[in-house]
């Protein structure tokens, strides 16, 4: 499968040299070499710089329509900006644009603000070279823009909103090698860890609904009304729309050759995006697991176990055998006699095969945009 990936975030910085404007939030002074004097009447602070003197410009938060809003930096020489670019003055983010096309809107949101466009500058062979460097093969940088964090997602279509729901109870029992996860009810489901104050992100894989993501950052009754009579809410809840990002973070980006924006292209990206979610999109569920699941606890083991094949009468006490069963035909499976063996013509095969085939039979797609939907052609309007 080739999933049709977007950005949906971007983290980028690069240093120029000469004098650039200031953008911020203003400029905070540190230090101890401070004095207040009054000229004419009015207070003035003046700033004598010595060893203890710091300045820095805080991120300024620029927004456009749509409640979109992107934070843009720059101290002089250092320009920053954070946040989804393709969203930028956009009614929503169903879908996203590619990396090129990502650079582009956020070189143009600098512009105004006076300020030069993310390049990606030239190649070259490093200075000094890191023993971890030596050993993923990282000789090479750019003295272009760097990228910080990135966002790399893709929409799949579970078929409607019952089956996508089905699909989440499913991934929720799938594991990612060495890391973390956490499930949100069936919406929404997190392998690894988001940033912190403390701890920045290495990378996360974030899975879930997006029509319920839609209502979710939809503020006040009215607000979510609009969204539930839009054609793209309306889009996501017919075709089951899945969301699947990946959020990689600055030390995951160096080790995979994508720190710089010379060196990040889409076909890399998505090729890191595939070997990533390989886990969620290749898998195929187990329907035993499945049927199991809305068993009591202690009923669940014993079900998987007479499923496989085994012999409960070689497993438990006799008089919690006799329980067990009886408690399993509550539940429509007949585990008195062992499946090893059994003809596929009797009644416990027959009745197992049957549950078996009456659960949802979800297939991920990847989603492309419908023709329909807004998403301009920025060639085009170039």
């Amino acid at each position: 499968m080739n999933p049709p990936v977007f950005i949906d975030w971007l983290n980028a910085a690069q240093r120029h040299p000469g004098e650039l404007p200031i953008v911020g939030d203003g400029v905070r002074l540190s230090g101890d070499s401070f004095e207040e004097v009054e000229v004419e009447g009015q207070k003035f602070v003046v700033v004598r710089p010595g060893e203890n003197f710091r300045y820095s410009v805080p991120s300024k938060q620029r927004r456009g329509s749509h409640d979109t809003s992107l934070r843009v930096r720059c101290d002089g020489n250092n320009v920053t900006l954070s946040g989804n670019p393709g969203r930028w003055n956009r009614s929503d983010n169903v879908f996203n644009y590619g990396i090129d096309d990502t650079w582009a809107i956020a070189s143009a949101r600098l512009a105004e603000d006076g300020l030069p466009a993310f390049t990606p500058g030239e190649c070259r062979t490093k200075a000094s070279v890191s023993e971890r460097d030596r050993d993923l093969g990282l000789f090479t940088e750019w003295t272009g823009a760097v990228i910080r964090e990135l966002h790399a997602t893709c929409n799949l279509s579970a078929g409607n909103e019952a089956l996508a729901k089905e699909y989440m109870n499913y991934a929720a029992g799938l594991r990612s090698s060495r890391i973390a996860k956490g499930v949100y009810g069936d919406e929404t489901i997190i392998f690894g860890k988001l940033s912190t104050k403390k701890k920045p992100i290495y990378k996360a894989i974030v899975v879930y609904r997006k029509a319920e993501e839609m209502l979710a950052h939809a503020k006040g009754d009215d607000s979510k009304k609009a969204v539930k009579a839009s054609e793209e809410y309306q889009f996501a809840r017919d075709t089951g729309l899945v969301r699947v990002e990946c959020k990689w973070g600055s030390h995951f980006l160096r080790d995979n050759k994508l720190r710089f924006m010379g060196e990040a292209t889409m076909a890399k990206i998505i090729s890191i995006y595939q070997r990533e979610t390989a886990f969620l999109f290749d898998a195929h569920p187990d329907r035993a697991v499945r049927l199991v699941s809305e068993l009591p606890t202690k009923l669940r083991l014993a079900a998987l176990a007479w499923m496989r094949g085994d012999d409960l009468r070689q497993l438990m006490a006799r008089r919690t055998y006799f329980r067990v069963v009886k408690a399993l035909r509550d539940y429509g499976i007949d585990a008195s006699e062992r499946r090893a063996g059994a003809s596929p013509e009797s009644q416990a095969e027959k009745d197992l095969q049957a549950m078996l085939d009456s659960l949802p039979q979800f297939d991920l797609r990847p989603l492309s945009a419908p023709e329909w939907y807004g998403l301009p052609d920025l060639r085009k309007a170039a």
